[in-house]
């Protein structure tokens, strides 16, 4: 479709909204095998002439980005909870380093780490900051995610609003 086309149907539908209607490159998404083996070469010649660190920060960035899109997701629900462990060991397997050692490195013992995963331990500040630092991270960011995790446990527990019903400042205070 022309770009004439397009403004000609846009003006047509003033106040209504098309879901048909796409805007995209002037020769469109639909490229022909020989360009877009031509595209995938160039995007393969780019990368070969990337460094080692370059491309070892663009991998820790993609875990990033990952907890980032998790965070904002509204679709997460108590089946498909990303724990802190599954994001740090992302983070791991890029670095291509163990628990254990990543546990020295943040100098704390591995059976404490493992708690922390298993929310033995509450996941904290002070952990949030190593993980920040060690990962070159927010520490909001893993906080964030042990807050979106907790609110989806706390959703799955039904008698959760029963628990908490006695708190209600009406009841409390017999006001009617």
């Amino acid at each position: 479709m022309d770009r004439t086309k397009v403004v000609k149907q846009l003006r047509e539908r003033r106040g209504t909204l098309s879901a048909e209607l796409t805007i995209g490159p002037n020769d469109g998404y639909n490229r022909d095998p020989k360009k877009k083996a031509e595209m995938a070469e160039l995007a393969k010649l780019h990368h070969s002439k990337r460094s080692p660190g370059r491309l070892l920060k663009n991998a820790m960035l993609a875990v990033q980005y990952r907890m980032d899109h998790y965070l904002q997701d509204d679709l997460v629900s108590f089946e498909n909870i990303c724990t802190i462990e599954q994001f740090a060991n992302d983070f791991l397997k890029v670095l291509g380093i163990n628990k254990t050692a990543f546990a020295r490195f943040i100098e704390v013992d591995g059976a404490n780490l493992n708690k922390y995963y298993r929310s033995d331990r509450r996941f904290n500040t002070e952990l949030a900051l190593k993980f920040a630092h060690f990962f070159h991270t927010s520490a909001d960011l893993w906080l964030k995610i042990q807050i979106k995790n907790e609110l989806l446990t706390l959703q799955r527990e039904k008698e959760a609003d029963e628990k908490y019903n006695k708190y209600d400042y009406e009841k409390q205070l017999q006001i009617a």
